[in-house]
């Protein structure tokens, strides 16, 4: 890999991690600079302003979760699997990356001004499009019921999920769980998908 991209790839990381813990306008671009190892001016270059690379991480993280939900094309499954195995990718991923969970938050606050910047809003087309297919195939195939609204079903996926770790502080302390549990964390899962699958499968 040529330095550039080395590089480039450093600052990414750092920023996310900055612009995790303290959004847009919080981040300093010297803070990013130190912990990716490198000068602003090479920020500068690269991005052009903290804006321009606050979109960039932006685009950046939901292509990793566009990647990963992707790999529901490769697979061969009934339209049921296929809910189930697109469930457990979107839950373990943000389980798995908690800094997109606060990226995506921080982005709510700024009302999605960069995320409509930065391109992020196709990437997740994507996946969207992938699981409204499965859905309609389901449908077809008399799998699921014919009466589901398929769009509504793909927003309480995507909040079922998202909600598990976006309110993960707050709920551990209400509910007096520890959600950082691995058991937990698989009882969540399951509950999830048992929801969504018994409410759209054809009894």
């Amino acid at each position: 890999m040529k330095k550039g991209l080395i590089t480039q790839k450093n600052i990414l990381c750092a920023a996310e991690e900055v612009f995790s813990e303290k959004g847009l306008f919080g981040a300093r671009v010297d803070e990013i600079s130190e912990r990716a190892g490198c000068n602003k001016r090479m920020i500068y270059a690269h991005f052009g302003s903290k804006e321009g690379l606050y979109t960039a991480v932006l685009n950046n993280v939901y292509r990793k979760l566009s990647i990963t939900e992707e790999n529901l094309l490769s697979e061969s499954l009934s339209p049921a699997d296929a809910v189930s195995l697109y469930i457990k990718l979107l839950f373990n991923f943000l389980k798995d990356n908690p800094t997109f969970v606060k990226m995506v938050m921080w982005e709510n606050l700024n009302e999605a001004k960069y995320m409509r910047m930065s391109g992020a809003s196709d990437l997740k087309n994507v996946s969207v499009k992938v699981l409204e297919n499965i859905l309609k195939q389901g449908v077809q195939q008399g799998v699921f019921k014919s009466d589901i609204n398929i769009k509504e079903i793909i927003i309480s996926i995507n909040m079922f999920c998202f909600s598990c770790f976006s309110n993960v502080y707050t709920m551990t302390d209400i509910m007096n769980i520890d959600f950082f549990n691995a058991q937990e964390l698989e009882l969540r899962l399951a509950t999830i998908t048992d929801m969504i699958l018994s409410y759209i499968l054809k009894q």
